[in-house]
């Protein structure tokens, strides 16, 4: 048989030989017998360099790749156990085909690195060659470290050094268990990956980076999490936060105009409420059609607010004619909303300013007008976020936000959906950084 002497070759190429061959019925697999030819006068004990003799001859099964799908390969590995005959020391023969850490040899590893390096999950390589998928994992994780240590002595090698970093937090498991994630936004690369989203969560991540590797950091971009900036001053005192935008904005637009609106349009329908319960059987035809078509009015007006939602949160560049004559018959309407429209439209114009000093005169205006609007959502909202002015501001001088992170997170969820979740978290910790890495980033 061509495929049995092709095996007997290689085994007899090494210190083994493949002596026997069968096939189980009961697991439906192929068996190699395998023999240590090994001289025992060619060994000497690693402690003494003493003589030794063979002590046992214990047998190890280790997984191969399959012949074919659906038949698994096995082999029953007879190796030698050797005693020094000078200091009594004990010690097992080296089996070069057994990959180290593991019951599979070294070709069964290096196909199962070329399927996972082709984005097949540790589930279907299981499937395919009928191994376990604990060791396959395992494998997986080697795979993932070397090429993050790779990457990692490119970057060193190129005298490379982040200037804008992104922190943000997701969700790794249901029950609000989250995880924070540190960005290199200039690169796209994770750096660092840990449970948890509170202040001593993430002073993990400057007590286990190399803080000389951060010596260049410019800027940190975040959203308003007090854990995270009050950190960054501590340990980067010499960069700029920037707070990120599009949390700013999409803050603004469910705590002000989300709530201004939804007011608004309860406000109609109680109004509609209140003009149905007027009317009785005493009263004549004409009223009662007067105050139903006023009910109605006010009802049309209520759906008109609940359906305009997302109309309020875009731009106005953006609105098709229609939306934008609809959107504007209802800023007509309602005054306090048509001014949480405009301060909207505002605040998005003050993150594209690039000057410092006009940008901290005008943030200043800004939140001026909105604590005297008398409106209270909107002076709520204001006092809040004027405690982080300085933040705001640094937007002028380092244009950055969490944008390409908040992107990434979408493949993380990908990736857990992918895996059913993750139990290990230092396995999913690393495929997340791994997946960030720039030959995996199209993939």
């Amino acid at each position: 048989m061509l495929f049995f002497n092709s095996i007997t070759n290689l085994f007899s190429n090494q210190q083994f030989k493949c002596e026997s061959y069968e096939y189980d019925d009961e697991t439906n697999s192929k068996i190699f017998r395998v023999e240590s030819m090994q001289e025992t006068r060619a060994v000497r004990c690693p402690l003494c360099g003493g003589k030794v003799h063979i002590q046992g001859n214990p047998t190890i099964k280790l997984r191969d790749m399959p012949v074919e799908p659906g038949t698994p390969l096995k082999l029953r590995v007879r190796f030698h156990r050797y005693e020094c005959q000078s200091c009594g020391n004990t010690f097992n023969e080296d089996i070069d085909l057994k990959y180290p850490g593991t019951r599979v040899t070294w070709k069964a590893a290096l196909w199962i690195k070329a399927l996972l390096k082709l984005n097949m999950t540790v589930k279907a390589v299981s499937l395919l060659t009928d191994i376990h998928w604990g060791t396959i994992s395992k494998i997986h994780k080697e795979l993932m470290d070397d090429e993050l240590e790779k990457r990692k002595a490119k970057l060193e090698t190129d005298g490379y050094k982040p200037k804008h970093l992104a922190v943000d937090e997701f969700a790794i498991h249901k029950g609000h268990t989250y995880a924070t994630c540190v960005m290199d936004l200039d690169e796209g690369d994770v750096l660092w990956v840990g449970k948890g989203r509170a202040i001593n969560d993430f002073r993990k991540f400057f007590e286990e980076i190399d803080m000389k590797y951060l010596a260049e950091v410019e800027a940190v971009a975040m959203d308003m999490n007090a854990s995270y900036n009050r950190l960054v001053e501590e340990y980067l005192p010499h960069a700029a936060i920037v707070y990120d935008r599009y949390h700013m904005q999409a803050q603004y637009g469910k705590e002000v105009l989300g709530s201004v609106r939804l007011e608004e349009a309860a406000r109609h329908q109680k109004f509609a409420n209140e003009i149905e319960s007027q009317i009785t059987k005493d009263m004549d035809k004409a009223t009662v059609k007067e105050l139903r078509n006023k009910a109605k009015s006010e009802r049309k007006l209520y759906r008109k607010l609940k359906k305009s939602r997302w109309n309020i949160l875009k731009k106005s560049t953006n609105l098709s004619e229609d939306s934008a004559e609809d959107l504007a018959d209802i800023l007509d309407d309602h005054k306090a909303l048509s001014i949480c429209y405009a301060m909207k439209e505002e605040m998005c114009g003050l993150f594209e300013l690039s000057n410092p000093v006009l940008a901290e005169i005008m943030w200043e205006e800004w939140f001026t007008v909105a604590k005297e609007s008398g409106i209270p959502q909107l002076e709520k909202f204001a006092k809040l976020k004027e405690k982080r002015l300085h933040g705001l501001i640094a937007h002028a001088t380092h244009p950055i936000n969490t944008g390409k992170l908040e992107g990434f997170n979408n493949k993380i969820k990908v990736a857990k959906r992918i895996g059913y979740g993750y139990r290990n978290d230092d396995y999913f910790f690393a495929l997340v950084k791994y997946i960030s890495l720039p030959q995996n980033r199209k993939k």
